[in-house]
């Protein structure tokens, strides 16, 4: 019995972990930053000290924050590959611009 309890739990918690690899947020034309982070990022990023994050200096860099949105971080930071262009390049602006530095 725990056997197959321990086995149904691991299937839910990998069918769950698998949903999170990817975001299917999709900005609605003309979103400002501001608009995109609260819809996609707000609901794991908390502002920190009226700041919408607080960055490790590898990463308080526009370039930096446009790879880990377009692509994640294992499983805490899912891949948004719907933000694209100017939308990421904006966004990641806006959190340089509105995030401390560790």
């Amino acid at each position: 019995m725990k056997k197959r309890l321990s086995l149904l739990l691991l299937g839910c918690t990998l069918i769950v972990l698998s949903g999170c690899s990817r975001d299917k947020y999709m900005p609605v034309a003309g979103a400002t930053p501001e608009t995109i982070f609260k819809e996609a990022c707000a609901k794991c990023h908390s502002p920190v000290n009226g700041k919408v994050m607080a960055l490790s200096p590898e990463m308080a860099n526009v370039d930096a924050i446009i790879d880990r949105v377009r692509n994640g971080k294992g499983f805490g930071m899912p891949a948004f590959p719907n933000l694209m262009g100017d939308s990421v390049e904006d966004l990641a602006k806006y959190v340089l611009e509105n995030s401390a530095t560790k």
